[in-house]
């Protein structure tokens, strides 16, 4: 990709100079029109010449300063600086910067995990290399076997420890299902872990809602 650093109303960000994007990259999103709020919608106090507008720089919406004072990165949108957002974006930005700065490292280098599907259950290394498309399960028999993650239709959190993800499971485009197992090495529950939020991150809007949800929120 051939990165160029741009500034949009919302702040600076590197995008492609061709229009390209990675996987897991989003839109930046349009701002809602100041006419339509007569209050903040986190606090209800009523917009004067006082209390201002203040738009969140990652769904849009529009705010009171005191609801947008955090600032945080959107890595996702590739903004370069903290951008103002409201209490709800940031929680969501933070975990998926979690995702980034703490398990993307070990999803492309790949773990070992049990894999269970029509063939038994057997062990192979699973990782999402490059821009986070494919998901790889490589066994010591034979070839890659590469699964778009656009393809996954569903998939559910089997087992869980205080560790983390210790199982999911997949349903793939055409009828295919398989189960991801950790091992004994703490590291596949750590790449367990990771695929979860990538899933999230990835999941269309009628299979799984993106962001933190219940424990994800952690």
């Amino acid at each position: 990709m051939d990165m160029i650093l741009v500034k949009s109303k919302s702040g600076m960000r590197m995008v492609d100079r061709n229009g390209q994007k990675n996987f897991l990259d989003a839109d930046e999103p349009a701002w809602a029109m100041d006419s339509l709020f007569r209050a903040c919608p986190a606090c209800n106090v009523s917009f004067d010449m006082f209390t201002r507008k203040h738009h969140c720089r990652r769904c849009g919406g529009i705010f009171c300063g005191k609801c947008v004072t955090e600032r945080v990165i959107p890595r996702r949108l590739r903004f370069i600086d903290p951008v103002k957002m409201c209490s709800k974006c940031q929680k969501i930005s933070r975990w998926e910067n979690d995702y980034f700065d703490n398990y993307q490292p070990k999803m492309r280098k790949g773990e070992e995990v049990e894999v269970e599907g029509g063939e038994g259950r057997k062990r192979g290394v699973v990782g999402i290399p490059g821009d986070g498309a494919i998901l790889n399960i490589s066994y010591p028999e034979g070839p890659a076997i590469p699964i778009l993650l656009d393809e996954v239709t569903s998939f559910a959190v089997t087992a869980e420890g205080p560790d983390g993800t210790h199982a999911i499971s997949l349903d793939v485009f055409g009828g295919r299902s398989l189960v991801l197992h950790k091992t004994e090495n703490p590291e596949s529950v750590k790449l367990l872990s990771g695929l979860r939020k990538v899933l999230r991150m990835s999941a269309k809007p009628s299979h799984q809602r993106a962001g933190p949800t219940g424990n994800d929120a952690s």
